[in-house]
């Protein structure tokens, strides 16, 4: 038990500089773009007008007359602290800006984890139940198809598809960014199974992989010849085993879609926190930036621990390891 408890505490040290660094990187890459928060969000023609030392007071005013290490330093003392702030330009609380799109796109997020659950599941139990068949053959195809795709381009599809072409949902999402959570659940319907389309493919071949072997184990033979009925075998002995070499790889699809969910919410104009952060982005609002990155990176470090712990739940050859080490 002590050594588990040393593997937590190392992972939540090794998360805090993760989360230190990622925040570090997404302030020099504000930094080293051209102009600042103000320059980006006054027009060009207005701009001329004014005189610098008219800047000067306004940048003061901002705060961003202060040298680079003093303004990172408040904005990691905030991000840790879970208070973000207020938005440069509006001075208004960073997190009433974001709660609605952060909620939003979890909300996205947990579908999309729990649909593509259900379908790799599924098609990895039916595809390793006759390895090389037909069915099998058919389901791995398909996989590698949607594999290759990137998710602008499924999104696209989706969008002529459903919307152009048959007309069954709108083309673009008019929902504001704290509608109703029922509202934003049936418009999420298609991005969610956007998202799944590649990352679905990606854990079906880990799932296959790890259900092919352990049908193929002497215990799962003995099961067999106990007359067992096989889709027993396959829910009940060989899945528990199988599923342990994907939870790495959901971890993984988790820290997928916070990418892919910024490009899905841009073409179906999810209100989520991809769209914000977009617009952070183009008016430089640095704490706002900030804030989404934290906790999308929080998020993956959160992911990869609980995939972690339920790799140590499931395989004793890895507690046992720990406990010898």
């Amino acid at each position: 038990m002590s050594h588990i408890v040393t593997l937590i505490g190392r992972r939540l040290v090794l998360s805090f500089f993760i989360l230190t660094l990622t925040s570090l990187i997404v302030f020099l890459g504000t930094e080293v773009l051209p102009g600042d928060a103000l320059t980006a969000t006054i027009p060009a023609e207005e701009l001329a007008f004014y005189t610098e030392e008219q800047l000067a007071l306004m940048r003061a005013d901002l705060g961003l007359d202060r040298s680079m290490p003093v303004r990172f330093f408040e904005v990691w003392q905030n991000l840790f602290s879970f208070d973000f702030g207020q938005t440069l330009l509006r001075r208004e609380p960073v997190l009433a800006r974001i709660i609605h799109p952060m909620i939003n796109s979890a909300i996205m997020a947990g579908m999309a984890l729990v649909v593509m659950l259900a379908i790799v599941i599924a098609l990895g139990i039916l595809a390793s139940l006759k390895p090389g068949g037909r069915l099998d053959n058919a389901i791995s195809s398909v996989t590698l198809f949607t594999y290759s795709m990137p998710d602008f381009v499924v999104s696209n599809i989706f969008v002529i598809v459903f919307s152009v072409w048959l007309g069954i949902v709108p083309a673009v999402i008019f929902a504001p960014t704290n509608a109703p959570k029922l509202t934003i659940l049936a418009a999420a319907v298609l991005p969610v199974i956007a998202l799944c389309v590649h990352g679905a493919a990606y854990q079906f071949r880990l799932l296959r992989a790890g259900m092919v072997e352990a049908l193929n184990s002497d215990y799962v033979e003995r099961a067999r010849l106990a007359g067992i009925p096989t889709w027993r075998i396959a829910t009940r002995h060989a899945l528990p085993s199988a599923v342990i070499p994907m939870l790495n790889g959901t971890a993984t699809f988790v820290a997928g879609l916070l990418a892919g969910s910024v490009v899905v919410e841009a073409v179906f104009k999810f209100p989520g926190a991809g769209g914000e952060l977009l617009r952070a982005i183009s008016q430089r609002e640095i704490p706002t930036i900030q804030a989404i990155a934290f906790l999308a990176a929080m998020a993956v470090v959160v992911a990869n621990l609980i995939a972690d712990l339920a790799v140590l739940a499931l395989d004793p050859r890895v507690r046992t390891s720990l406990e010898n080490a």
